[in-house]
């Protein structure tokens, strides 16, 4: 496939060059920022035999209702959250989260290693698990700070790795009840000024996430009331599944949407998980491929090779210039 037919296939690409400019420009990291979802986890490769899964936000809702309410049908997680810690205790939550949440069992994948490997200049996640904490402790060139509290903000240097709903093991309290995101901005204000000063200075882009998080909602509507049209986009990439109200919707504010969906059409792809994780690996290969050929980023021009793409993989875009294109390797390299 052609680059132009690449182009025409897939009309959104033109703003995922958007956050590969920004996200090069500079030499330790560049102007782009991600915030990485829960969809992101299952990406992650087993560290046992036969590991549990992860659970879905339906699966969570089930838990819970299943504790509460037996005999009745929930759908709101955050609600039944409430009504969980107002009849057992925030301790029995929290400890509920950690017995559902199977982290030990799973390792950080080749997704994980991809996404910590490029120069964002933040990588948020309201993630409870550590797999990108230690996705991050592979790399060899690149170090991220770990910030897991409000206490460890001052100390840390870009670039951060910022866990704003809590983190395992004992990170607490794991963001869940409504009570918990109605307080959010006053109890954690400063992870809300982080966020803020992030999304004004960096090109924004989300992953495995679904842009109904109100934290997201509240951080990014605030960033829209004051600096209004100079506010940087948002982009918000995956398989995406929008009507056009909903477009509409989430276009009004400033969020716009990389739907990779004319690449992997469920006809190729029927595997819903497989389509998701390679969708996602094309998205963070082309990003990697947006590296230019600069002596500055020395030493990204020396052997190894970059990341393979894994087989079945759609033509990436392009590398932005050709020079030295053969010897490069890639920080996400292993």
């Amino acid at each position: 496939m052609l680059p132009d037919a690449l182009h025409s296939m897939l009309p959104d690409a033109l703003h995922i060059e958007q956050i590969r400019t920004a996200l090069w420009r500079g030499r330790e990291f560049g102007r782009a920022a991600i915030l990485v979802g829960a969809g992101f986890s299952f990406n992650a490769s087993p560290a046992v035999v036969s590991p549990r899964p992860f659970p879905t936000w339906n699966d969570l809702t089930g838990i819970l209702a299943r504790e509460l309410h037996p005999s009745s049908s929930y759908s709101n997680a955050l609600r039944l959250a409430e009504e969980y810690e107002a009849a057992h205790g925030r301790q029995r939550l929290d400890q509920l989260i950690k017995e559902s949440v199977p982290d030990s069992h799973w390792q950080p994948g080749k997704l994980h290693r991809l996404l910590m490997g490029l120069p964002w200049a933040d990588v948020f996640t309201v993630n409870y698990d550590t797999l990108l904490d230690r996705a991050a402790l592979l790399l060899h060139n690149r170090k991220y700070d770990v910030v897991q509290t409000m206490q460890e903000i001052p100390a840390a240097s870009r670039p951060r790795l910022v866990k704003l709903h809590g983190s395992f093991p004992s990170s607490y309290p794991f963001i869940l009840t409504e009570e918990d995101f109605r307080t959010y901005p006053r109890r954690f204000a400063p992870f809300v000024n982080l966020v803020q000063q992030s999304m004004m200075e960096n090109v924004f882009c989300l992953v495995g996430f679904s842009g109904e998080d109100p934290n997201f909602l509240a951080w990014s509507g605030w960033v829209r009331d004051n600096l209004g049209p100079l506010a940087p986009v948002i982009y918000l990439c995956g398989l995406l599944n929008f009507n056009d109200a909903q477009r509409r919707l989430l276009n009004a504010r400033n969020v716009t949407l990389i739907d990779l969906s004319p690449l992997f059409p469920t006809r190729d792809f029927p595997d819903a998980a497989e389509r998701h994780r390679l969708a996602l690996e094309w998205f963070l290969l082309s990003l990697e491929n947006g590296c230019p050929a600069d002596p500055v980023y020395w030493p990204h021009w020396t052997t190894p090779p970059g990341t393979p793409p894994s087989p079945g993989l759609p033509p990436l875009l392009p590398p932005r210039v050709e020079p030295y294109r053969a010897e490069r390797w890639s920080p996400s390299s292993f």
